[in-house]
């Protein structure tokens, strides 16, 4: 008995320990050739890379949660604030999550078994730009006079993001023209432009 709990306690410490290491290994991918990690997770065959861009999501939803929470604190009664809250946890995942399928859907490789989880994982990817501009506009909530700096940076951050989401799509299209690779990247864009269309009119913004 005392043997199973002593390989099943080794069995998480090692689990822990590879988690850091791909967590660490993606992180520092992404800053130094964010493209050749791209293309790498368009080959992936595991789940490892789609479990660290899952924390990364979660990181997203932590930093939209705090933003919301003391952006609106003083604007809102408690139960319209919980409801803004709620609106806007939904706005990363809903992001991630209508780009990833429409990627998937007009992707003409999709009967590749992990296509769909390699399409999550490159959208999350392509959003970490827009991430750190989140995190970045919480010094917005000790001075407003932050915006002079993180605006700058946001819209930046944005163009980053779409950039990304050119050359993800190039890769996991398996295009190697660039005149394909663009338009495919225009079609994508154009149908995730008309979803934002339709939710906007629920007042829900996506990013």
């Amino acid at each position: 008995m005392d043997n199973n709990f002593e390989n099943e306690d080794e069995f998480v410490k090692v689990d822990l320990k590879n988690g850091s290491k791909n967590s660490k290994d993606f992180i520092l991918s992404f800053f130094s050739n964010p493209t050749r990690l791209l293309k790498e997770i368009t080959k992936s065959k595991d789940n490892k890379l789609f479990n660290v861009s899952i924390l990364v999501l979660l990181i997203w939803i932590i930093v939209t949660f705090i933003t919301s929470l003391f952006a609106y604190n003083y604007t809102y009664d408690a139960f319209s604030l919980i409801l803004v809250i709620i609106r806007d946890l939904t706005i990363p995942i809903l992001s991630i999550g209508f780009l990833s399928l429409i990627i998937h859907c007009i992707n003409p490789n999709k009967e590749n078994s992990s296509s769909l989880t390699n399409t999550v994982t490159s959208t999350i990817t392509c959003k970490i730009p827009i991430i750190i501009s989140s995190f970045l506009s919480l010094l917005t909530l000790v001075t407003p006079k932050a915006c002079i700096i993180t605006e700058p940076i946001r819209y930046f951050c944005i163009a980053l993001s779409t950039l990304l989401t050119y050359f993800a799509i190039k890769y996991l299209y398996n295009e190697s023209e660039d005149g394909k690779s663009f338009k495919m990247f225009v079609i994508v864009e154009a149908i995730f432009y008309v979803v934002y269309l339709l939710l906007s009119f629920l007042d829900i913004y996506l990013v």
